[in-house]
Formats: C-alpha cells, structure tokens, sequence
C-alpha cells in the first residue's frame, strides 16, 4: 500500500520561521511543512526541537588537489614557507605525475568528508594547463557523475597558470569545456597575468562561446585588487553577463578605502557581482558585514584541503563559520546569524541554485538535522550532523554515510 510521505521530519526547528514544524518529503521535494502533518508515511525522524538547516554550501574549493600532503609523518611541501610561486610550483610537479585513479581518489575523499559534515552543494575549480593538460578535469567530472546522489558538484576549468604565462591554457580550457565544465576561470589578471584587459576579455569570451558562468580568483591587495574587481564588473555589464561572474577572494576589500568600497558598491550590484571569502584566508579587517547589509551576494568557502597551498582543512562548513566569525570578531547573535546565511543561502544564490534551495515547499529535500537549538549555538556548539538528507533519502546517519 503506497503511502502519504516517503519521510517525515517532525519536531524541526525552523530557523527562519523561528518555530518547531514537521517537514513532509515525496521523492526529492519538500511538499508540506506544517505544525503537526497528520498521514501514512514510509519513514519519520524526530529532531526533537533541533535545528534542521538546507544542506551546506561550500562556494569554492579544490577537489583536485585534495589530500595531496597526506600520506607521510608529516604534512608533504610544508617543510617550505608559503608563497604563491611555491605552492604553484610544487602543484606542477604533482601534476606532472599524478594518475587518473589518485586524482578521483582525493576527490572522493574529499565530497564523503562534506556529506558526513552536511554540505550537499559545492563548486571547485579544476586546474588546466600545459602540464595538467585535462587530467584533473578528466577525473573531478568522472567523480562528479559517481557523486551525484551524495552531493551536487559544479566544475570550474581554471587557469591556474594564467591564460598569458601558460599559453597551451585557452585551448585546454575550451577542451575542458567541451568535456563539460560548468564555469571558466582565471587568476590575478594583473599581479599573474599582467596583462588585466587581456585575460578578462579572455575569459569571457570563452564563457560567452560556450554559455557558461565566470569564477575569477582575485587575490591582489590594494587598489590593484580593487581596480582588477573594478574592470570585472564594468566587463559583466558590457558583456551582458549581470549575475552570471562570481570573484573569489577579493582581499582588496579589507585594506581598500572605506569610501572606495562605498563608490564601488553600486557598480557591483549594478553588474550582479557575486562574491567568495575562504574562511581560512579571510583578512580580519574584511567588511563582511558590511558588504550582506549592502545587499552583495557574498558566500563562503573552504578553498583548500590539506595540499600544497593550504596544510590543513576538513570540509566543514559549520566550522568554517566559527573561523569565520573569530577572525572577524564577529559576536553578536545577529552577525552569527549573518555568517550563518553565507554557507546557506547566500552560497547558494553564488551557485545559481536558490530556485530550489531552502526548507519551502516545492523545494529539494537537502536537509541536515543538527544537534543544536539554533544557527547562533551550531557555531558555538560545533554542532553535531545527526543526519543529512539528499534528494529526500537519508545518506548520513550518527556520521556515518549509509546511502
């Protein structure tokens, strides 16, 4: 006999509702959310007054380099010190070896441990170039398709190199598109391509030729960060590209003129500009704040896991948050709240993927309950994942992946 819900969450607190519901699910999509949902259903889990948050986003990471320092006593590059050239270097010489198999290894890896920690959407950026050629790419896409009911995963060809250092990048990114990259990317258009109109043009024109969005890491500082962003913007709007360029990074902002960012805002929200701080590399003077009250898309991420640019990281974005707010020295239930919304909602609207995100009805049933009276005490708390849903079917359950 065919029953009323294939699941029912009851007892879900609704941060955003700020009250207790039960949430009923049919296949992949929320379809009631009421006080008390009376019917036959196939599986129920009681939250018991706990918080039941959308799953997770992680707006930017590097799935393909994941993992690459492990395997040793110690953390493999990190006897070094940290510079752009260094981590650049020693991700060609990895390249140059790495197979197939270790690639999409690390790469799985890397989605288990988000799922376990509740993050169900994520965007990564995929290095091409004349020594990676299309390798990464090759495996991050394989991994993405063998993922696809644990977690959703958008794929950017990025030009790591730089479009005018590496000169083989513009044809193995248009391969990588044609294999089917979600994004294209470029980096530091001034500061590693020296050359700020060249590249951006280039990028959009690639994006333009094959109708995908933009991802640009941008990580120069001062007025060169600022005037980089600046050009990306006025480019998005002349390309009629509104809401479809996201700049990742953007430490400008957090030693730029205050009344610079005030001049810029509306040209950024003008273009539709969306925006990514990696929690692990946020500046302390980042006017995170100050930029959601301004009405900026601005998400958050955990950029890189335990490689050759970063020696640490986990994939948690509950954590992330907790970082994040430290190295603000954010303390208020409101700008927790805030912090919250970048590795929910606002994550999700730099995706592209609102329409059918969030706890409503007729939206996807990506769910996570957590062990946590609110957004606020999951910070705080660290909140245990006591269960993660995807699709309207359980996959996690006491941190343990069981679809």
């Amino acid at each position: 006999m065919s029953k009323d819900f294939d699941l029912i969450i009851r007892n879900a607190y609704l941060s955003e509702k700020d009250s207790v519901y039960d949430i009923g699910i049919v296949g992949d999509r929320i379809i009631k959310i009421e006080a008390k949902i009376e019917g036959t259903v196939k599986d129920e889990i009681d939250a018991k007054g706990n918080l039941v948050s959308p799953g997770f986003v992680d707006a930017h990471t590097h799935m393909d380099k994941s993992f690459t320092s492990t395997g040793e006593r110690l953390p493999k590059f990190w006897s070094r010190p940290y510079t752009r050239d260094a981590a650049i270097e020693d991700g060609l010489k990895y390249y140059k070896n790495a197979t197939h198999e270790e690639i999409k290894r690390h790469v799985i890896e890397h989605a288990h441990m988000q799922v376990l920690h509740g993050t169900l959407y994520t965007r990564t950026h995929v290095d091409v170039d004349s020594v990676a050629k299309t390798k990464a790419v090759e495996a991050v896409l394989e991994a993405k398709e063998e993922l696809k009911d644990l977690i959703d995963i958008q794929v950017v060809a990025f030009a790591q190199s730089g479009f005018f250092v590496d000169l083989e990048s513009e044809s193995l990114i248009r391969k990588s598109l044609d294999m089917g990259c979600d994004l294209v990317g470029g980096v530091d258009p001034a500061t590693r391509e020296n050359n700020v109109e060249g590249s951006l043009d280039l990028c959009f024109k690639l994006a333009k030729e094959y109708d995908v969005d933009i991802d640009y890491h941008i990580h120069d500082i001062g007025t060169v960060g600022v005037y980089s962003i600046n050009r990306l913007a006025q480019k998005t709007i002349e390309n009629g590209y509104k809401g479809r360029v996201t700049t990742s990074h953007a430490w400008c902002f957090a030693d730029a003129p205050s009344e610079w960012l005030d001049e810029a805002i509306p040209l950024y929200k003008d273009s539709g500009m969306k925006f990514v701080t990696c929690f692990s590399s946020t500046p302390p003077t980042m006017p995170v704040i100050k930029l959601l009250e301004a009405g900026i898309n601005l998400g958050c991420a955990s950029d890189n896991i335990r490689d050759f640019w970063v020696p640490f990281g986990n994939g948690d974005m509950v954590q992330g948050a907790l970082i994040e707010t430290q190295r603000l020295e954010l303390k208020t239930n409101r700008d927790l709240g805030l912090i919250w919304k970048m590795i929910t909602s606002e994550g999700a609207r730099v995706l592209g993927i609102e329409k059918n995100y969030g706890i409503e009805v007729g939206k996807k049933a990506d769910l996570v309950v957590l062990n946590s009276l609110s957004p606020q005490w999951a910070i705080i708390d660290q909140a245990k994942r006591l269960c993660v849903i995807k699709n309207g079917r359980i996959i996690v359950k006491d941190e343990v992946i069981v679809a």
